[in-house]
């Protein structure tokens, strides 16, 4: 498999625009997309990384945008479905190419990846995209080349919890015990689920034993 890395500053970009306003990272990746007459929609994930007043602020413009048709917000964490040109994001968005990593969008520049089994599809792509001049400035080819499986992202899906220990390692991350020093300590998270701190400690050593490998192995 060929990748191609490029950065550039979209000017007609939501995210690219909001995220040099509030300095705030977006990791974005698209997971659905279709065509509704000359419109392109785009279902997209979204993880905002910055200060949480300026995360607040990015999210509430986002929000506002008159291309946003779908909305939803779990802190850092969104769901947006946003309607776009069909004739420049369909470039981006063929399905002979695959995004093998998320959009990094920071400072007003987009930051992708786009994969293909074939090079030529690859240079095709660029010479379309460098067409586009009066919406993309600053246009940097970083790379064209091959591409190792494990530079590839799959996304993963995490060990499944009971409900209780997966609420005693909510409760364990929301409250800081993980942070140091902790904001937090057992016998806190136990009575804020309401039961002893033995058995709360039972539920949250449980919880890492299955999730802390997971992470490690897939680090």
């Amino acid at each position: 498999m060929w990748s191609l890395k490029f950065k550039v500053r979209n000017i007609d970009s939501i995210y690219s625009r909001a995220s040099e306003k509030y300095k705030v990272v977006d990791y974005f990746y698209p997971v659905d997309r279709y065509v509704k007459g000359k419109k392109i929609n785009i279902l997209g994930i979204h993880t905002i990384e910055g200060e949480d007043e300026e995360i607040n602020r990015f999210c509430n413009e986002l929000k506002k945008n008159k291309k946003v048709r779908k909305f939803e917000r779990n802190e850092n964490v969104l769901i947006l479905l946003i309607e776009e040109e069909e004739e420049f994001y369909s470039l981006l968005y063929n399905p002979e190419l695959y995004l093998p990593s998320p959009v990094i969008v920071k400072k007003g520049y987009e930051e992708w990846s786009i994969s293909s089994w074939n090079r030529e599809t690859l240079q095709s792509l660029m010479n379309e995209i460098l067409k586009w001049k009066d919406k993309l400035q600053d246009f940097e080819l970083k790379s064209i080349e091959k591409t190792k499986l494990n530079e590839i992202y799959f996304p993963k899906i995490i060990p499944e919890l009971p409900e209780k220990q997966k609420e005693a390692f909510r409760l364990a991350i929301e409250n800081g015990y993980y942070t140091w020093p902790r904001k937090k300590d057992l016998s806190d998270l136990a009575r804020m689920m309401k039961i002893s701190t033995s058995t709360y400690q039972e539920h949250l050593r449980k919880a890492e034993a299955k999730l802390l490998p997971f992470f490690a192995k897939n680090f």
